[in-house]
């Protein structure tokens, strides 16, 4: 499973965005390997250009299997993001939260350097687009 971060659709739903992340999400939304988790959604549909475009992502992001946001992921979100900010690296809250999701269910699949410098402290698969 591929947990796509809001880096990554950002590019593929631009219209003259990179081909190497078009042909990538394509292929995966193919296989069915997608999923997505609520905070994603939120980034992606509050970006809508206008109602037309926000109820066209909103049916197809609705539509993926999404990795709760439950306790467990809060848990985790919270111990990295103290352990990491005592050593002096701040990753945003959001993107805690998305990695924490990932972790242990997805593959993290993102364009934001913030993901490799959580997966340079813990067991958290990713794969960054340069």
């Amino acid at each position: 499973m591929f947990l796509i971060d809001s880096s990554v659709w950002i590019e593929y739903l631009r219209p003259k965005g990179s081909a190497k992340v078009k042909e990538k999400v394509k292929e995966l939304l193919g296989l069915g390997v997608v999923v997505s988790c609520d905070i994603v959604v939120i980034e992606i549909l509050r970006g809508a250009k206008n109602k037309k475009d926000f109820d066209e992502l909103h049916n197809s992001f609705l539509s993926l299997p999404r990795i709760p946001i439950d306790k467990g992921v809060v848990e985790i979100a919270s111990q990295w993001g103290f352990e990491m900010d005592r050593k002096g690296k701040i990753v945003s809250t959001t993107d805690l939260i998305i990695a924490s999701a990932a972790y242990k269910n997805a593959k993290l699949l993102h364009i934001d350097s913030d993901f490799k410098v959580i997966a340079s402290f813990y067991d958290l698969e990713e794969e960054m687009f340069s």
